[in-house]
């Protein structure tokens, strides 16, 4: 089974010891490649192997955080795990059929989206007033059971709300963050942007 290039990425980063890291990182934020806008201080600080790789995606999408992290691998000197990654991914596009890859596209979405979902849950227990909205949806596609839609209903406070959300998604794991993660960018496309570090604050 092919494995998706946002996994391949992160199995590169994990050969690169704390410093190679943070050097790699360091270049992801320098003029690297032309076309690639560099990524903010604030948006890797103390990023996790994890979270940069889906910063990357997310930012230059999948191809291009393959060759950008390609790019950066080859200015640190670091050609052969450039090559191999290259070789890699490769191989997968050719044994995986284009209906298998699309299937994998949406998979990897949805992990995205329910892992968004999960670093930033602070951010937007704190920041979204408009709870209702978000809860009318998943109870709609069914993502959060009767009772659980009641207490946050029955919640004073947005910040109530969202924590009694949040709990309501647990049982429906990847799928209900994801489904989650959708109405976000539909009702407040400004606000994860900026979470994401690729757009300014939302007022």
């Amino acid at each position: 089974m092919a494995t998706p290039v946002p996994q391949r990425l992160l199995a590169t980063l994990e050969k690169l010891d704390k410093a190679t890291f943070e050097t790699f990182q360091w270049n992801l934020m320098e003029e690297t490649l032309e076309g690639f806008n560099p990524m903010s201080i604030a948006n890797l600080e103390d990023a996790s192997r994890h979270k940069t790789v889906s910063k990357m995606v997310q930012a230059y999408k999948k191809e291009g955080a393959m060759k950008i992290t390609q790019k950066i691998l080859e200015n640190m000197g670091m050609i052969d795990l450039a090559d191999k990654l290259k070789t890699d991914v490769e191989k997968d596009q050719a044994a995986t059929p284009q209906s298998s890859q699309d299937q994998s596209a949406v998979m990897e979405t949805k992990q995205y989206g329910a892992q968004f979902v999960d670093d930033n849950m602070d951010k937007l227990v704190q920041r979204i007033t408009m709870v209702m909205p978000i809860a009318d949806g998943l109870y709609q596609k069914k993502m959060i059971h009767d009772e659980d839609y009641s207490e946050i209903t029955a919640a004073q406070t947005s910040m109530s709300k969202m924590r009694k959300l949040y709990v309501a998604l647990k049982p429906g794991g990847a799928e209900a963050k994801s489904a989650f993660y959708k109405i976000l960018l539909d009702q407040h496309p400004l606000l994860v942007k900026e979470l994401a570090g690729l757009g300014p604050a939302e007022g």
